[in-house]
């Protein structure tokens, strides 16, 4: 079936106006689909980690059973990415509930607390973790994990960009999980970028050997290896870099590798805690690669104007960045 529709299907169904037979004919799209069974296993990976692979199985069959039953979002969606979008919110409910069952039946009384270490605008955090294992945090980032850590497996939940130094342990797999990505590492080094506001996360591999997975692709990096994925394509690639630049931001520097003004803007604003703003549109779209010093914002913005037709106004921690005539 073609995904406009696949997309018309799935509207009525959540819009609860779908016939039994029309329900019938998405459970089987489901079935042979691997773009949203690829939803579904990146929401699995986010549930319990001690879950062996026999129940991870189960949940799944039972998820792709029973979410057909949850109520819907009451919203009218006009794009598959959307569709898809709202798929992942009314199937967490389901993981939640089956995530409960589970600890019933297996008669597990385990209470898990998490520790969130928070770095925010303007800041940077360093942490060891229970392993350890050290962990460098960038502006507008945080890390999770809680009681199941060094367990079975030893996973973090990261939002943002860290640098993870991880201590040996190959009875106890290091995973950092991300909205976008996931990856394992065994004794290795690497930096990993995913905030919620760029269109690309990716993992930089410094020591070691990590496997990178997303979207129901998988790659093994090694040293100075790049795994990028595009959350608009949804497609992961690899590329050779050097590494040692994108964990720069460790030591007071930014590196940026061909990236646009307006992703380097954002950077910025988290870095300093400043509100950029773009008076002129063609700014967004040009290209700046090197590195700048964390010395203060208006060393940084005057270094990206002694290299492009960018200048820029400043009123206190508001920015705006209008183009040389």
């Amino acid at each position: 079936m073609k995904d406009k529709n696949y997309t018309i299907l799935f509207e009525k169904y959540l819009r609860n106006e779908a016939s039994a037979d029309e329900v019938a004919q998405l459970q089987a799209i489901m079935h042979h689909d691997a773009k949203i069974q690829a939803i579904f296993e990146d929401e699995l990976r986010y549930s319990d980690s001690s879950m062996d692979e026999n129940t991870r199985h189960k949940l799944f069959q039972n998820i792709r059973r029973q979410v057909y039953k949850e109520k819907e979002p009451r919203f009218l969606q006009k794009s598959w990415k959307k569709a898809l979008y709202w798929a992942a919110i009314f199937i967490l409910p389901v993981i939640s509930a089956f995530s409960v069952y589970y600890y019933f039946t297996q008669k597990q009384q385990i209470v898990n607390h998490p520790t969130e270490i928070i770095a925010r605008y303007g800041e940077k955090a360093e942490v060891v973790l229970p392993d350890g294992s050290k962990v460098w945090i960038n502006s507008g980032s945080k890390i999770i994990y809680d009681d199941a850590f060094n367990r079975k497996q030893r996973p973090v939940f990261l939002e943002g960009e860290a640098c993870f130094e991880v201590a040996t342990d190959k009875d106890r797999p290091f995973v950092v999980k991300t909205k976008a990505m996931n990856i394992q590492a065994l004794g290795t080094t690497f930096n990993v970028r995913s905030y919620d506001d760029d269109e690309q996360a990716y993992a930089v591999l410094l020591e070691g050997k990590i496997k990178v997975s997303a979207s129901g692709q998988e790659r093994i990096l090694t040293e100075n290896q790049r795994a990028t994925f595009n959350k608009n394509t949804h497609v992961l690639t690899t590329d050779i870099v050097r590494s040692v630049d994108f964990a720069q931001w460790r030591n007071g520097n930014l590196y940026f590798d061909n990236q646009t003004f307006e992703d380097i803007a954002r950077t910025l604003s988290r870095i300093f805690n400043v509100d950029i703003r773009f008076a002129s549109d063609t700014l967004r779209s040009m290209r700046f690669s090197g590195t700048l010093g964390m010395s203060g914002i208006q060393n940084a913005l005057d270094i990206l104007s002694l290299t492009s037709p960018m200048r820029y106004k400043m009123d206190g921690t508001t920015i705006e960045l209008y183009h040389r005539k």
